[in-house]
């Protein structure tokens, strides 16, 4: 990210910006199903136009609140 000289915020980079098929092609999954997530406000995404964008940070932040806990002990998996 670069920072704006004149306000010293930082400016995104649209280098940085993933479109939905780029989304759905890291989650392996349907475009659609991605459409579906920032339609129902699960993943973060910005709407320029007819066109949506999601931030980097916000798909880490949409992956980290669906990350499932490691069980410890035995008897808690699924018998793999």
């Amino acid at each position: 990210m670069a920072l704006d000289a004149l306000s010293g915020k930082h400016m995104i980079d649209s280098k940085q910006l993933l479109t939905p098929e780029q989304v759905s092609a890291i989650l392996q999954v349907h475009i659609l199903t991605v459409y579906d997530y920032i339609r129902g406000g699960k993943l973060q995404a910005v709407r320029l136009g007819r066109h949506y964008r999601v931030l980097p940070a916000d798909l880490e932040l949409f992956l980290e609140e669906r990350r499932v806990p490691v069980l410890d002990g035995v008897g808690g998996g699924c018998g793999y």
